[in-house]
């Protein structure tokens, strides 16, 4: 599990297929999640991903859930991959409580999963793609350091009328240049004890 200040990231468990199909069917959530509000899935589809996600190792999945109450609160994955000898890891996530949107929790998602990708995993750069009309996720992503490389026009259907999709990236050095800002600003008070957790080895 990674703890990133009242957040904790842990694998996604069979347990957690309930959860799972009640945000996975909600329309609104999936139409700024996925951009596809129509992929509605049954417990058996659910399951069979569930099997296929035990078997992938290159893709991270994680519940996100608050540290002191163990709540369940969103989805985040972290894909990796390397093309042409660059290790890319591909991130996304969603709030799955919707009370919980527009307070800022996507932003310390983005942070917490670009810390795995940078800190932990050695990535040389991230990159999220995501739909025109999700200016919550854009503001968040360039709240971390994301840049918008480039626009794939048209690509998506939904409420009647075509969308473009977004794609943003950062590099590993781009992210080092702002990290401790970052950090505090979504630390806040948990910035020390992060700071010595995973900033320092003891005994070197």
């Amino acid at each position: 599990m990674f703890e990133f200040g009242k957040l904790r990231f842990r694998p996604i468990e069979k347990e957690d297929l309930g959860t799972l199909h009640e945000w996975e069917n909600d329309f609104e959530l999936i139409m700024y999640s996925r951009s596809y509000p129509m992929s509605f899935v049954n417990m058996a589809q659910l399951e069979k991903q569930y099997e296929d996600w035990v078997k992938d190792e290159k893709h991270l999945r994680f519940i996100v859930e608050l540290v002191d109450s163990q709540e369940p609160i969103g989805i985040a994955r972290l894909h990796q991959q390397e093309w042409s000898g660059v290790k890319t890891a591909d991130v996304g996530t969603y709030i799955g409580k919707k009370e919980l949107w527009g307070k800022s929790l996507g932003r310390q998602i983005t942070v917490a999963l670009l810390e795995m990708a940078f800190n932990q995993l050695n990535m040389e750069r991230c990159e999220a793609w995501s739909v025109e009309y999700n200016h919550r996720a854009h503001k968040a992503l360039e709240a971390c350091g994301f840049k918008k490389g480039g626009v794939l026009r048209k690509t998506v259907f939904v409420n009647g009328r075509k969308w473009d999709s977004l794609h943003f990236d950062i590099l590993k050095e781009e992210y080092l240049k702002i990290r401790m800002n970052l950090l505090k600003q979504t630390l806040r008070e948990k910035l020390e004890e992060y700071v010595q957790k995973h900033c320092t080895i003891k005994g070197y």
